[in-house]
């Protein structure tokens, strides 16, 4: 058995072939079942009734990537100065064979984020499963299995869990049991994560398309083609991989050529497009009357647009690696992962340098900045927490491999995977 392709090889050159594999690598895995087939075990798990409105955003827990749909709420405190682990989970993997070389497939994916209700933790896996936990043993409750792999994070949204998986369905299961409610079919990956607002779910996807859904029913209410497909694109990296960001009536994503689109989220049309200038993954967020975008290694910048219009307002070009780690916006800072094995803390009215700090390999893990810390993790095999005024450390622990994946913070406890097979909680 050998590890993940992902620890010898670029993002960008993963992504080439991971799209091509993604309906082979269940029907070549070793778990149980029939290729594709949903399972769940029997186990059924008691919710409090949803509270939070008709939008996947709340402020005593964490619903989905980034907190809420405009990307800008990163969990709840207080962490403490050195986590302990409180349990981890060895998560299930799926074999096959590219160019010859056996691989593993397993752990959480990029960006792979956990959300909470009451007293359960729920998290997708590249292993094709989506797994729910006692938050506080880490005791497996139930699983759901899908046809590929979930690399994506969830949103949960009235006790129903919404996610995406490389055999092109966006899946809306029951959050007590596991069991499948819907599937919408988007024709190819979704690496992108969902978010409801208003009662309507939104996604982005690798076949072009910006997409509202009706999220009781996974019925389509409008598509928007946003390109980023066709002649020179690599397969598992086309279209749109960014997690849309939605405020004020607004949609926004990033596709593979780097070019940002503003939609009306009434019946999605086009409001401008603006320029990253190379494929860009990290998901933009939306913080008063800006949009933050970062791109990858051929245009290695972080960017800040004006809402209104889509004009440049200023480009933080201190990292020449690029980016895949989505901004972290907090008051007047801006918090990023960079390629360059650097955490990136600029001024986010100016684009200026504040601090950086260095780990020991590259930062694909969206920071979460609670309690004035922030979590990340890195493919160097550590988790970190630092200070978010000075950048200096208080507290690194070594997991079992690389993380991708972006912490989720409840309560002060820490929710995060790797990408080499464990789910792990750290707290007081």
């Amino acid at each position: 058995m050998t590890d993940t392709p992902q620890s010898s090889l670029t993002r960008r050159k993963l992504l080439g072939y991971g799209g091509k594999l993604a309906a082979a690598s269940a029907t070549a895995s070793l778990l149980p079942g029939i290729a594709g087939e949903d399972t769940a075990q029997a186990a059924r798990i008691k919710l409090p009734p949803w509270a939070y409105g008709r939008t996947s955003a709340a402020t005593d827990t964490v619903l989905m990537f980034r907190g809420n749909p405009a990307h800008t709420f990163y969990g709840t405190g207080p962490i403490p100065d050195a986590p302990r682990r409180l349990w981890r989970f060895r998560t299930a993997s799926i074999r096959n064979v590219i160019r010859g070389r056996p691989t593993v497939w397993t752990g959480t994916g990029w960006t792979g984020t956990a959300v909470v209700l009451g007293n359960y933790v729920f998290v997708g896996s590249v292993g094709g499963y989506v797994y729910a936990f006692e938050r506080r043993t880490g005791k497996l409750v139930w699983k759901h299995r899908g046809g590929g792999m979930f690399k994506g994070s969830l949103c949960a949204y009235e006790n129903r869990l919404y996610i995406g998986n490389t055999d092109n369905l966006l899946r809306c299961l029951d959050a007590t049991t596991g069991r499948r409610i819907w599937t919408h079919n988007t024709g190819r990956d979704l690496d992108s994560s969902p978010c409801v607002v208003d009662g309507r779910l939104y996604i982005a996807g690798e076949n072009g398309f910006a997409r509202c859904i009706n999220p009781r029913t996974g019925k389509l209410i409008w598509k928007t083609f946003m390109g980023g497909i066709g002649p020179g694109t690599l397969p598992g990296s086309n279209g749109s991989e960014t997690s849309p960001a939605v405020a004020d009536g607004d949609y926004y994503a990033v596709n593979y050529h780097g070019k940002m689109f503003c939609l009306d989220i009434k019946r999605g049309k086009v409001r401008w497009t603006a320029r990253t200038g190379d494929d860009t993954d990290a998901s933009p967020v939306v913080a008063g009357e800006f949009v933050y975008a970062a791109a990858e290694e051929k245009a290695p910048y972080l960017h800040c647009f004006e809402r209104e219009k889509g004009r440049p307002v200023w480009r933080y070009d201190g990292n020449r690696g690029g980016y895949y780690s989505t901004p972290a916006v907090v008051g007047d800072r801006i918090y990023i992962g960079g390629e360059d094995a650097r955490l990136h803390c600029v001024n986010a009215r100016t684009g200026k340098q504040i601090w950086t700090f260095k780990t020991g390999a590259a930062i694909w893990s969206s920071p979460a900045v609670v309690d004035g810390k922030v979590v990340f993790g890195s493919r160097d095999g550590r988790l970190y927490i630092v200070d978010a005024q000075t950048g200096t450390l208080i507290w690194k622990t070594r997991v079992d491999g690389r993380i991708i994946s972006s912490p989720c913070i409840v309560d002060g406890t820490i929710y995060i995977g790797t990408a080499t097979g464990y789910f792990y909680a750290f707290g007081a």
